[in-house]
């Protein structure tokens, strides 16, 4: 079976977009006058950096944060959620999902969600986040979204918009069993103004990159060990490193020495360069 690869030429230039780009918002974010001085802020933004050619592995890694951050049960992540400026709803399909505890809540994940529910046009209204203390008292949400939360264990509710500069990129949703979770309005209001100043753009940076075009004929499927095949099939799948190492019961470092491997052996630098080729190549079915 055959895969493909980029070709020589353009993955020196995507190569090099990288760098350029890493350089840059390390010295935006981290090291010139303008660097927060947020610590959790810095540590996901240094996290983000580190995997901004790989978008799969950025909505994992922000997901995991906001969950940590916020002490929530679920936290689900993806691009879209909002109205375009054509006009057109770019639905919320979840890329990423983690929870405090294996199946505490309902997955999300294959759920979409109508852009053009007064919920949703809500929370693109609001500059920073939308903290929801209370989702059956919710009211600006439609009927039907409020009982499908409610369906899926969601009591309490924080919904972050993600942009880069006035382009809407996704959402960041934090979930609670129960109502009025333990959260401050400093956090929100912190959160609010980093998602603007680094999640939105580094994610819009992330997507960016993944859209490099591939083009090349790679000349076989390499061989693969059989703990590289296991690896394999759950990289195609979406998961993060963390996920994978769960369900396979070995380390994050194993992991991503093997997902390392299988770089190199098909011949790309990054998971999103990865992703399709193991697909075309069938480890997703």
């Amino acid at each position: 079976m055959m895969c493909a690869a980029p070709a020589p030429d353009a993955a020196a230039d995507l190569g090099a977009e990288l760098l350029r780009l890493q350089r840059l918002w390390r010295e935006r974010l981290l090291g010139g006058a303008g660097a927060t001085r947020w610590r959790p802020g810095r540590e996901i933004a240094a996290e983000l950096l580190l995997h901004l050619d790989d978008e799969a592995a950025c909505w994992h890694l922000a997901a995991d944060w906001l969950r940590d951050l916020l002490d929530a049960d679920r936290v689900d992540a993806g691009p879209g959620g909002f109205i375009d400026a054509a006009g057109s709803a770019r639905g919320y399909l979840p890329q990423a999902e983690v929870q405090r505890e294996p199946g505490l809540l309902p997955t999300v994940m294959g759920l979409r969600f109508d852009a053009a529910d007064p919920g949703l046009q809500a929370v693109w209204r609001c500059p920073g986040s939308l903290p929801m203390r209370e989702v059956a008292q919710e009211r600006t949400m439609s009927a039907a979204l409020r009982e499908r939360m409610l369906a899926q264990g969601t009591r309490a509710k924080l919904a972050l918009p993600l942009r880069a500069g006035t382009q809407a990129i996704g959402l960041l949703c934090a979930d609670w069993r129960q109502p009025d979770p333990r959260w401050s309005d400093s956090t929100c209001q912190q959160l609010g103004d980093w998602a603007a100043q680094a999640l939105g753009p580094l994610l819009a940076e992330a997507r960016r990159l993944a859209r490099h075009p591939v083009d090349a004929e790679h000349p076989a499927l390499p061989v693969l060990t059989p703990a590289e095949l296991r690896v394999a099939r759950l990289v195609a799948r979406g998961l993060s490193y963390k996920e994978i190492a769960r369900q396979l019961d070995r380390s994050v470092a194993t992991i991503d020495h093997q997902t390392r491997r299988l770089r190199e052996k098909f011949g790309v630098h990054s998971n999103a360069r990865l992703m399709p080729l193991l697909d075309r190549a069938g480890f997703s079915r």
